[in-house]
């Protein structure tokens, strides 16, 4: 490549990224104004919020600080993180096992393993098994866990088992979609040379496939469980179970130093996950 070539692709001024540039600025100010962002109103608003955090002097405990350490109530709020936990592992699982398989199906180079040949059926197949399991995954993952908390429990009652439900039905239509993208990067090298010797879609996927995203497999499903516990623990506002149900119930009870330490138990909680999760993902890779 020539020098002037290098200097002019390297321009950052030119007639493609300056319409990109206008766009984003278009869009940028359009949804400012049509949303009423006012960084004027922030700055005034500031002292409000500053004020409800620290509370009223006049009324004993009505700021965040300091937390509350009255040990019957942190063993309770420490026990309910603890189920907390376990719902969103549950979930986690549940979430795998349908996505593991679907997510074959909603990949189009394995879809050519598994359905093989140019012919109508196996092309209509194809297109079909792609359609219908992309579908189910927006569908699933499209409506967020409240809502799908707020189903189940109308239908299985109060508890962790809707929170579990919900949070297993929505990961399960984002792992499919990560999964999917996942084994579409794929190299195709190795599945070629194996089909080659005749091996069935089978041994395929299990030699050549899966061996090339089991690390990413691994990452994207602890980076879900990390998210299923930050949204464990808000289902309880629906009545799902878990710590939820405490920190909805000691907010609208104003119980702010309450808060305060649910609040706490929740960010140590999450940062140990994370922890945990980094550990199994130097191990994995």
């Amino acid at each position: 490549m020539q020098l002037d070539d290098i200097r002019r692709q390297s321009q950052p001024f030119q007639p493609f990224n300056l319409m990109v540039g206008l766009v984003f600025l278009t869009l940028f100010s359009w949804c400012w104004n049509a949303t009423d962002m006012s960084v004027k109103a922030l700055w005034e608003g500031w002292g409000n919020m500053v004020h409800y955090i620290v509370g009223n002097p006049e009324i004993p405990d009505s700021g965040f600080f300091p937390p509350s350490t009255r040990g019957s109530q942190l063993t309770k709020y420490l026990l309910s993180m603890l189920e907390t936990v376990q719902m969103a592992f549950l979930a986690l699982l549940m979430s795998v096992a349908i996505a593991f398989p679907l997510s074959f199906f909603a990949s189009r180079n394995t879809l050519e393993i598994i359905f093989p040949g140019q012919g109508w059926g196996s092309n209509f197949a194809r297109w079909l098994s792609y359609t219908l399991v992309r579908a189910l995954a927006n569908m699933s993952r499209s409506i967020n866990e409240l809502v799908w908390a707020l189903l189940f429990v109308s239908a299985v009652g109060l508890g962790p088992m809707p929170g579990i439900l919900a949070l297993g039905v929505h990961t399960s239509g984002v792992l499919i979609k990560l999964f999917s993208e996942g084994i579409e990067n794929v190299q195709q090298e190795p599945i070629d040379a194996l089909a080659a010797t005749g091996a069935g879609f089978f041994k395929v996927i299990r030699y050549a496939v899966i061996p090339q995203i089991q690390p990413f497999f691994v990452s994207m499903t602890l980076y879900r469980f990390e998210s299923d516990v930050r949204s464990a623990t808000i289902l309880g506002f629906t009545g799902a179970g878990g710590i939820g149900v405490y920190l909805y119930d000691k907010l609208r009870s104003y119980e702010n130093p309450d808060v305060t330490t649910i609040m706490l138990i929740i960010v140590i909680t999450v940062a140990l996950v994370d922890r945990l999760s980094a550990v199994i993902r130097k191990r994995t890779t």
